[in-house]
């Protein structure tokens, strides 16, 4: 039996975009070649791997037992080509790293300077943008490394090492109303203004309870943070961020009579490409970022 990775990976695209079709697309390939691909896998294991007598395609039980070894073999593939591309590489003259805006940069600072001492005339492009499209930028080959929010699914020739988690907290401004409460329960809550950080809208872990009748939805947390800071509505925001942008005598962390002695926690993850080649400078900074712990 000769299994090629080219079937592996035709096999694992399917699985998760459920069509040979988004598959297809998904790989750059044509239809047919992905069909054939998953045909002979079927033939050389002697197994189906998906019924085909709907609509789309069904991984069946076998195929999804099988799933899980060969997306672990394409892991580790993927390793392997990540650990040849760093095998004696070159000092760049420039390295992008995309950082989400939910992510505080006070978390990174010591890092950041560490790299500057270290590599003084690498330039270093910062991008800052939603954790939704920084997935996108290290998918191109945009950016070499990123530090964003947890995300659902990352391809397989992504790499991720979780770093920690993000705390948040329910706050108002010092003059809104649902300030002077002691207490607030969700009927409190509701009515006033939610402003919402859309990226993270359905990330929270208690969005389902936190939805406000009368919302604002916001891309930017530089904008939900000065309409915050106007008073016209409750939000929320990372804890840290209130630190950094210097606003603790001017917001109010709410007391949820429902969360007394709960964080509301968001996941942060490191992210690079197996098919991005790292120079000295990247090689440094993604194994110095793995053991930064953000709590």
């Amino acid at each position: 039996m000769r299994l090629s990775l080219e079937q592996l990976t035709a096999f694992c695209a399917v699985a998760n975009e459920k069509s040979f079709s988004a598959a297809a697309r998904k790989l750059g390939k044509s239809q047919s070649a992905i069909s054939i691909a998953v045909a002979n896998l079927e033939i050389d294991l002697a197994v189906n791997l998906f019924d085909r007598s709907g609509r789309y395609p069904t991984i069946t039980n076998h195929g999804r037992s099988l799933l899980r070894d060969a997306e672990a073999i394409l892991r580790q593939c993927s390793s392997m080509e990540s650990r040849a591309n760093s095998l004696e590489s070159e000092l760049e003259s420039q390295l992008t790293i995309a950082i989400g805006d939910t992510i505080p940069f006070q978390l990174l600072n010591s890092l950041l300077s560490q790299f500057s001492e270290k590599f003084p005339f690498v330039d270093l492009n910062i991008l800052h943008y939603s954790s939704s499209y920084i997935q996108q930028l290290i998918e191109q080959e945009k950016a070499s490394l990123a530090v964003m929010c947890t995300g659902e699914h990352y391809p397989q020739d992504i790499h991720f090492k979780r770093l920690g988690n993000i705390a948040f907290a329910n706050v108002v401004h010092k003059d809104h109303a649902l300030a002077k409460l002691a207490h607030v329960n969700f009927d409190d809550l509701n009515q006033y203004r939610q402003l919402i950080y859309s990226p993270l809208q359905d990330k929270l872990p208690t969005s389902e309870y936190l939805n406000g009748t009368n919302q604002w939805h916001m891309e930017s947390y530089f904008a939900l943070m000065n309409t915050l800071c106007t008073g016209l509505g409750w939000a929320t925001i990372p804890k840290e961020l209130i630190s950094e942008l210097h606003l603790k005598d001017q917001i109010i962390e709410l007391q949820l009579t429902s969360y007394p002695h709960t964080e509301l926690m968001v996941g942060v993850d490191l992210l690079w490409s197996s098919s991005v080649r790292l120079g000295q400078a990247g090689s440094w900074l993604r194994d110095a970022l793995s053991v930064t712990v953000i709590k």
